[in-house]
């Protein structure tokens, strides 16, 4: 008969050494054994518990801080290590930087085994809180609690914040986030006062039930506020004088919106958003280039790093005015509409139509007509007849998912035969994979890490090459 006790795990002792993916700290003891684990910096020492390994790296949880960090800071947020939203509020500012911009290094020189002609310092943020202008919360009756509110005798209370990682069906309540500006902190504690007063009932996602499900907030730097909110079904009464209440005591919320979400998943893309108040759109520039957003648009969620990074990839490709530029995987149009004044033609593609829609009433907003977008997965649009009813680019910019460029896509870059080729990338490994398969045709010439998301493991990427 096997024991039912369970066999102890090792512990060992490591030094944090760097970051690693999906908000991973990379460690190793002194026999060069690597561990990833959590709620730790680049510089501490730690006592770990080896919990299991998975592609040969093990995975551990921290016992003991045996050594703090030259480069720990206080963090900001009281939700900081609970929500997930942010994983590095506890490491400087300055260090974030380095560590960022070590990874895309190594990703270069490790996975691509290119070194560019320039490595350029990161592009660094500011400000580096408050930046971003869309940020969504769920409601729930199934609130995150700490273990020791587990063994408190009080009730437990709704919540309106962020899903707890690795555990969807618990929402964290968030009293302040210091993500978006602290003014839809207010009107989402406010929200929330407001549906426990009159006695709104917040989603079940298990047994789905309840009333109030999502909220999301967009903002631009003209200080106006966006709001679009999900519920459950058209109780008209209640819908209706809450988002009039809301509306009367917030003069910043020049734009409502609401969606009647009865499916089992919370996405908004296939709702249909139905207008309540005041504006459609939000109005953004981006130094020279306007934009119009509505409740879906995809747009950049940083704006002010937005502003710098179409700014660099512009630098990059070193427009003359008589270019035709192909944007693939465009979005909305941003980075082509932003080029836009600099070239003679852009060519979009984006197999999403309802931005393609955006793209083309950004490019009329900013009287852009030799702005072209077309609909439709890249690899599929850009064929030997598309290439022959378009002029041929001197200038490719590439922006593609976190999964990087298709492979087909590759042979069809290649086969454009471009001067100039600028990859941006949300993924420094999978632009490492793609720059060393453009590499027989291309030469790295420049990289530079740029810093979308502080007090976040995200890290974006641009790189210049050039044809050999």
């Amino acid at each position: 008969m096997r024991s039912s006790k369970r066999k102890p795990r090792k512990q060992v002792q490591i030094e944090i050494v760097g970051l690693a993916h999906k908000a991973y700290a990379l460690g190793k003891t002194a026999e060069g054994l690597v561990v990833f684990t959590k709620n730790v910096v680049p510089g501490d020492q730690a006592l770990v518990e080896l919990t299991r390994k998975r592609n040969g790296v093990w995975l551990a949880n921290v016992k003991e801080l045996l050594h703090q960090s030259k480069d720990r800071v206080e963090p900001k947020c009281k939700h900081f290590g609970i929500c997930g939203g942010c994983s590095l509020q506890n490491l400087s500012y300055d260090a974030q930087l380095i560590q960022k911009e070590k990874i895309v290094q190594d990703a270069i020189t490790r996975i691509a085994k290119l070194k560019p002609k320039l490595f350029e310092p990161i592009l660094a943020a500011d400000p580096i809180f408050y930046y971003r202008n869309k940020l969504e919360f769920t409601f729930s009756e199934l609130r995150w609690k700490t273990q020791e509110e587990m063994n408190s005798e009080e009730l437990s209370t709704p919540a309106l914040g962020f899903h707890r990682p690795e555990s969807y069906h618990k929402v964290v309540d968030i009293t302040e986030c210091h993500l978006q500006w602290t003014k839809t902190n207010e009107i989402r504690n406010w929200l929330k006062a407001y549906a426990l007063e009159h006695n709104l009932s917040f989603y079940n996602v298990k047994e789905h039930k309840g009333w109030l499900r999502n909220v999301f907030f967009r903002t631009n730097r003209q200080g106006q506020i966006m709001m679009c909110l999900s519920v459950s079904n058209q109780n008209d009464e209640s819908l209706f004088a809450l988002l009039n209440a809301i509306q009367s005591q917030f003069p910043e919320l020049c734009s409502i919106f609401y969606t009647i979400n009865t499916k089992l998943n919370d996405a908004w893309a296939d709702l249909e958003l139905k207008h309540f108040y005041g504006e459609k759109v939000l109005r953004e520039n981006l130094d020279h280039a306007v934009f119009e957003i509505g409740p879906k648009s995809f747009f950049q969620t940083n704006t002010s790093q937005a502003e710098r990074l179409y700014k660099l990839v512009a630098e990059y490709a070193e427009l003359k005015g008589t270019e035709c530029v192909y944007d693939l995987y465009c979005g909305v149009g941003s980075i082509g509409i932003f080029l836009a004044q600099s070239c003679k033609t852009i060519i979009g593609v984006e197999e999403i139509p309802e931005a393609i829609e955006d793209a083309k009433r950004n490019a009329q907003l900013n009287q852009l007509n030799h702005c072209h977008f077309y609909t439709g997965d890249a690899k599929m649009v850009l064929t030997e007849e598309f290439r022959s009813k378009n002029p041929s680019p001197d200038v490719v910019i590439l922006d593609p998912p976190r999964t990087g460029l298709h492979a087909d896509v590759i042979q069809q870059v290649l086969q454009m035969n471009a001067q100039k080729i600028i990859y941006v990338s949300c993924n420094p490994a999978t632009q490492a994979r793609d720059l060393a398969l453009l590499n027989e045709a291309y030469e790295l010439v420049k990289l530079r890490a740029v810093d979308m998301f502080p007090q976040t493991n995200h890290i974006e990427s641009v790189a210049q090459l050039i044809k050999r």
